[in-house]
C-alpha cells in the first residue's frame, strides 16, 4: 500500500534522529534520515528540499553538512512512500515507493551545478605534525556512553603550564583496532585550558572507547581526566591526572578484592582493577608483585603481562588466581618499557546501595616526605573519613608516621605506623586508635592515639633513607574519592579544572585545598574557561605546615556556573588537590595538582 502525506501531514514530521535505510529496527517508531551529494563533486549540498508524498510542500531542508531527518511517528511501519529531493523547484532525484519501517536511510546523487555546495569532508585524521613536540600528555581511557547511554563519558582539560602561547594537537585512537578517529589543533595561552567533552562530539560514535595523545607545539602542558557514569543516586564520578611520561617501576599501595563487603550498604566490597600502558616504542614485558597487607606470607608474582607499544592491558584482582578475597594488597610493577597505570577503586555491584568509586594514577615517584592536603575524620555531616595506605618504595624496612595538623592550623599529633618491610604497605584509619583497625574505636574528641572529629592536612614521613608512597582514600556510606600523597612541594601549582556551581546551584564546585610547608601566602589567578580572560587574582594566607581551603562560592569576583583554569603562585612551597562536588549519588572525586615542571 502507498500513502500521499498532505502539507498539514508532512509539515508534523519534522524533528531529530539517527538511524538506517539498509537495516531497519522493526519495534521502532518510522523514520527518514540521510544525506545528499553532488553527484560531480562528492560534496554535500545544503538547503535542499526534501518531500514526502507529492512535491508541494518541503517537510525539511538540508543542513550545512547535507543532512536532513523527518521524524514520522505516529504514522504506520511498513507503508509506502514517494520521497523527492528539490533544488532551485527542480526535482533533482525521486524514490517512490520507500518502505519505511522504522528509522530508515534514503541517501541522494544530485546535479547541484550552480547552486553553493560544500567541499567534501576533510579526512578525520589529518596528517601528524612532524616537528617536534615541546610536551606529550597521555590519556589511556576516554569513553564516550561506555556501556550504553548512562555509561561512562570521560570530559578531558589541558593546561598550559609554560609562559606563552602553545598549539596543542589532539589524537583520537581507537581501543578496538589502533586507528585514528579523530584529530584537532587549537590554542591556548599561558595558564589557561581546553575542555572536551566526549558525550558533546556528534563526530565520535556512541559506546566508544579512545586513548588520546595530545602534543603541546610551544609550551609544556598539563591534563585532568573526569569519568562519570550513572545518573541520580547511582551516579559516579572519579577523577585521574594524565601522564607526562611513563616510568619503569610504579607502585601501587592499595589492590583490593571484594574488601569489605557489605561495609557500604549491601555492596560485594572494593576491587581495584588497574590499566597499564606501554608509553615505550617496542613490546613491554610487566613484572606485577602483589604482597599481602598484614601478612608475613611471602610476595606473590602472577605471570607477566605483555603489551603492545601504545597499548593497554588491565588486571583485575577479582579475576586474579592466588588473590583472595577481603584481602588488599601493595604492588610493584617492574616493566623494561616506560609504563603508565591508573587504577580504579570500585563498589559499584547491582546489589550496592549507594554505588561509589574513585581513580588515581599509579605512583612512580616516592620521597622520604611526602604530602596530603586533605585528610578527614567523622565531617561534612556524612562521616567522610580517610584512609591512609603507606607503601614502602625502598629496598629495606623502614618506619613512617603521619603528622595531622588541624585545617587552617593548630597543634599538629604525629602518630607512627610503625616499621614496613620493603615492598609492603601499611594502613591508618582514623576511626581506631593509633589508625590501627585491631585497636578501640576513639571518640569524636582527641585523646591519645586518637584525633578528634575534623579535618587536617597530613605529612607522611619515613625514617633516614627511607621511601615512601601513598594512597588516600576519602569515604562515606554514600561517596568515595582518592587520590595520591604528592611528593614535591614547590612555589607554583597548576590546576587546569576549577569550577563554581557548573550546571546550576546543585552542579560542581571545586573547592581547592592547598598545604604549605614554609608559604605564607599564595596567590591564586582564575583565567575563565570560555574566553582564557584572567578574571581575578586572589591572595589568601597561609601557615607553614598546615593547609587551607579555597572555596571558589567566596571570591565575590567569580561568577556561578563558569569553569576556570587556576594557576597558584606562594611565597615558599606548597602542595594542592582540588576536590570536586556536585549534589546526588556518588559525585564526588578528587585530582592532585601539578607542580611547575
Amino acid at each position: 500500500m502507498k500513502r500521499f502525506a498532505s502539507g498539514l501531514l508532512t509539515a508534523a514530521f519534522v524533528a531529530a534522529s539517527l538511524l538506517a535505510f539498509a537495516g531497519t529496527a522493526v519495534a521502532a517508531e518510522p523514520s527518514l534520515n540521510g544525506t545528499v551529494k553532488d553527484i560531480n563533486t562528492g560534496g554535500v549540498v545544503p538547503n535542499v528540499c526534501v518531500t514526502i508524498g507529492p512535491p508541494i510542500r518541503c517537510v525539511t531542508m538540508t543542513k550545512a553538512d547535507g543532512t536532513y531527518f523527518v521524524d514520522m511517528t505516529g504514522a504506520p511501519n511498513g507503508i509506502g512512500w514517494d520521497v523527492r529531493f528539490l533544488l532551485g523547484g527542480q526535482v533533482k532525484a525521486e524514490f517512490l515507493n520507500v518502505i519505511v519501517n522504522g528509522p530508515t536511510t534514503v541517501n541522494a546523487n544530485i546535479d547541484a551545478t550552480g547552486f553553493p555546495v560544500a567541499p567534501p569532508p576533510a579526512p578525520p585524521c589529518a596528517a601528524l605534525r612532524t616537528d617536534a613536540a615541546v610536551s606529550t600528555n597521555y590519556l589511556p581511557n576516554i569513553t564516550k556512553t561506555l556501556g550504553g547511554p548512562t555509561g561512562f563519558q570521560t570530559p578531558f582539560i589541558v593546561q598550559n603550564v609554560g609562559s606563552g602561547t602553545t598549539t596543542l594537537e589532539v589524537s583520537w585512537y581507537r581501543f578496538s583496532d589502533g586507528s585514528c578517529a579523530k584529530r584537532l589543533s587549537v590554542d591556548r595561552a599561558a595558564g589557561t585550558s581546553y575542555a572536551y567533552v566526549p558525550n558533546n562530539d556528534p563526530a565520535l560514535s556512541n559506546d566508544s572507547q579512545f586513548a588520546v595523545v595530545v602534543r603541546s607545539f610551544g609550551a609544556a602542558i598539563v591534563s585532568v581526566v573526569n569519568e562519570h557514569q550513572g545518573v541520580g543516586a547511582r551516579a559516579e564520578a572519579l577523577s585521574y591526572d594524565g601522564f607526562s611520561a611513563g616510568a619503569k617501576n610504579v607502585f601501587l599501595p592499595n589492590i583490593t578484592r571484594r574488601f569489605c563487603a557489605g561495609c557500604r550498604g549491601g555492596g560485594t566490597g572494593f576491587v581495584t582493577p588497574f590499566i597499564m600502558q606501554n608509553l615505550g616504542t617496542t613490546t613491554a614485558t610487566i613484572n606485577v608483585q602483589f604482597v599481602e597487607r598484614g601478612s608475613t606470607a611471602a610476595p606473590f608474582n602472577i605471570a607477566p603481562v605483555i603489551v603492545d607499544p601504545g597499548k593497554s592491558k588491565f588486571v583485575d584482582p577479582n579475576s586474579t588466581l592466588g588473590l583472595q578475597d577481603g584481602k588488599a594488597y601493595a604492588v610493584t610493577l617492574t616493566a623494561d618499557q616506560p609504563i603508565a597505570v591508573v587504577v580504579n577503586t570500585h563498589d559499584d555491584a547491582p546489589t550496592s546501595q549507594f554505588p561509589a568509586a574513585y581513580s588515581a594514577d599509579g605512583i612512580s615517584d616516592s620521597a622520604s616526605t611526602i604530602y596530603a592536603p586533605y585528610l578527614a575524620k567523622n565531617t561534612d555531616g556524612v562521616a567522610r573519613v580517610s584512609t591512609v595506605v603507606v607503601q614502602n618504595t625502598g629496598t629495606a624496612a623502614t618506619t613512617a608516621s603521619i603528622k595531622f595538623t588541624p585545617l587552617g592550623g593548630g597543634t599538629a599529633t604525629t602518630i607512627s605506623l610503625g616499621s614496613i618491610g620493603a615492598g609492603k604497605s601499611a594502613a591508618f584509619d582514623p576511626r581506631y586508635t593509633n589508625g590501627d583497625i585491631a585497636q578501640p574505636l576513639c571518640g569524636a574528641v582527641a585523646s591519645t592515639g586518637c584525633l578528634a572529629d575534623g579535618e587536617y592536612t597530613g605529612e607522611i614521613s619515613a625514617t633516614a633513607g627511607g621511601t615512601l608512597a601513598a594512597a588516600v582514600n576519602v569515604i562515606s556510606n554514600a561517596t568515595a574519592m582518592g587520590y595520591t600523597a604528592l611528593t614535591r612541594a614547590t612555589t607554583k601549582f597548576f590546576l587546569p579544572n576549577v569550577t563554581r556551581t557548573l550546571g546550576g546551584a546543585t552542579g560542581w564546585t571545586t573547592p581547592i585545598l592547598l598545604q604549605s610547608t614554609n608559604a605564607l601566602t599564595a596567590t591564586l589567578s582564575w583565567f575563565r574557561f570560555s574566553d582564557g580572560v584572567l578574571v581575578n587574582q586572589q591572595t589568601v594566607p597561609l601557615t607553614a605546615g598546615a593547609g587551607v581551603r579555597v572555596d571558589p562560592r567566596t571570591n565575590p569576583a567569580l561568577t556561578d556556573d563558569t569553569q576556570y583554569a587556576v594557576v597558584v603562585n606562594a611565597a615558599g612551597s606548597v602542595v594542592a588537590v582540588v576536590v570536586e562536588l556536585a549534589t546526588g549519588g556518588d559525585n564526588a572525586m578528587i585530582y592532585e595538582g601539578f607542580p611547575a615542571p
